[in-house]
């Protein structure tokens, strides 16, 4: 039987992100190739063994990363390098000769359990920019299935894109995928823009183009989250102990601000937008909280410190300014909280800033809504710059640069009645109902299995997807 691989970077990581995974493949039916979330031993290159177990679900392949893969490839060569870049800010970026060295070793790992284990007629789904080379180095080993990538960050334009040192060999591993898939179209745009003047793609449609024999077929693909998933956080035992916590012990206008301790999660304007609201609205004093939740286990390893000092230090200055003996403005929490206990504060929390410079999915604006009790919900404030910007009526869009801004939208959202925020609240969940995770990968997958009629020159046959398959073989 025919079946779907999905290539992500870590399934044992507890997010958002993995337990949409779990729910695709959990109806589906697949493999799904990760790293394991363990180091290697050294001198194991060579030797390193693949785990793969059935399960009653879906099966999975799992295998450990070198010490240099993962702080020189992933820590390394993406982190610091490729992620500035697709986040439009390519003056942080930095590569390094040893660092892309260990960027291939990690694709070309990726790439051996994938060829390892792919059936004729399975195709290939690879999550992110994190294994743009693998596409390349599976058509060199010879595997012809039908191979899709989609970026979950944002994709920038043609001239920010070559300033990625070799940035060729990265474009012509691109355009050996049969599909593209990007979070915006604004995205995809950056991408076929700049394909047609620096390639001379041959468009065949609106999103379809046709480059070095192959067809290539694009679309936005907006990630959903699961609905059901929200309903289990919901009635944990953990989430509704942290949301009476909160309830019972912040105040009744807390404000909720997450994201990773990265340079595009624009923290720093969201305190001093708490900051520009205290001045401007006096009678906030007392009465309401900013909750900057940042784990000391998200963002990016090599900036961490110095970007929790930033916002310590900033923190630090405003609670100085306006708060009092029992109060303080700013509350600033570097706890590892799980999914449970953050569902819990979601549902809590009257107001919740999702105001990055920069971003792709947004998964955060899309739980807070879906967590908010339907008869008082809260407000979502989201950045004009954030991919579910495109797609979440009912949101108040801001500019993230702007602490004005946002500290008007913040009092812009307490304010707002309650008829108001229950017909905002309706708004965003409609679209949140049609497009799911599921919707998601239906609209990736069946544009991967050719099932719009497509056809590509360098595909024999058809490939459809069955609902399961029971085991695997090696050829």
């Amino acid at each position: 039987m025919s079946g779907l691989i999905l290539v992500s970077h870590n399934q044992h990581q507890l997010s958002t992100l993995a337990s949409i995974y779990d729910r695709i493949l959990t109806r589906r039916g697949g493999l799904w190739i990760s790293w394991d979330g363990k180091k290697a031993p050294p001198n194991s290159e060579i030797t390193r063994d693949l785990a793969f177990r059935h399960g009653n679900d879906y099966d999975t392949l799992s295998f450990p990363l070198t010490c240099s893969e993962l702080e020189e490839g992933y820590r390394g060569y993406i982190h610091q390098g490729l992620w500035p870049v697709f986040h439009q800010r390519p003056d942080l970026a930095h590569f390094t000769p040893q660092s892309m060295h260990s960027f291939r070793q990690l694709n070309e790992e990726y790439a051996r359990a994938i060829a390892e284990y792919a059936m004729p007629d399975d195709a290939i789904w690879i999550q992110d920019y994190h294994f743009i080379p693998v596409a390349k180095m599976l058509r060199d080993a010879g595997l012809t299935q039908r191979i899709g990538l989609f970026f979950h960050q944002p994709f920038p334009s043609g001239q920010m894109f070559e300033a990625i040192p070799d940035w060729r060999w990265l474009v012509e591993s691109l355009l050996c995928c049969d599909v593209l898939g990007f979070q915006t179209a604004q995205d995809m745009n950056n991408f076929l823009l700049w394909v047609e003047s620096e390639f001379r793609a041959e468009r065949m449609g609106k999103t379809l183009f046709r480059i070095h024999g192959r067809l290539i077929s694009t679309g936005v693909f907006p990630v959903g989250i699961d609905l059901d998933d929200v309903l289990a956080l919901q009635e944990s035992n953990s989430c509704q102990f942290m949301e009476q916590q909160c309830r019972e012990r912040l105040p009744e206008n807390t404000l909720l601000s997450g994201g990773h301790l990265d340079d595009s999660a624009g923290l720093p304007y969201r305190i001093s937008a708490i900051e520009v609201l205290l001045r401007q609205h006096n009678h906030y004093a007392g009465n309401v909280m900013l909750l900057q939740l940042a784990s000391s286990a998200s963002g990016h390893a090599h900036r961490q410190q110095e970007i929790s000092h930033d916002l310590e230090n900033i923190c630090g200055e405003v609670n100085g300014v306006h708060g009092m003996l029992n109060w303080y403005p700013v509350s600033y929490l570097n706890h590892h909280y799980s999914r449970e206990e953050l569902a819990g504060v979601y549902r809590a929390s009257r107001v919740a800033l999702v105001t990055p410079l920069m971003a792709g999915m947004s998964l955060m604006a899309k739980m807070y809504a879906a967590l908010q009790d339907p008869a008082n919900p809260g407000v979502l404030i989201l950045s004009q710059f954030a991919g579910a910007a495109e797609h979440m009526d009912g949101a108040l869009i801001v500019n993230p640069y702007d602490p004005d801004a946002i500290a008007d939208a913040i009092h812009t959202a307490l304010k707002l009645p309650l008829r108001e925020r229950q017909n905002r609240h309706a708004r965003l969940m409609k679209n949140i109902h049609l497009y799911d995770c599921h919707w998601w990968a239906d609209r990736f997958i069946s544009h991967l299995m050719n099932e719009e009629g497509e056809s590509n020159t360098q595909v024999n046959q058809s490939i459809v997807l069955g609902a399961r398959f029971s085991g695997r073989a090696r050829y």
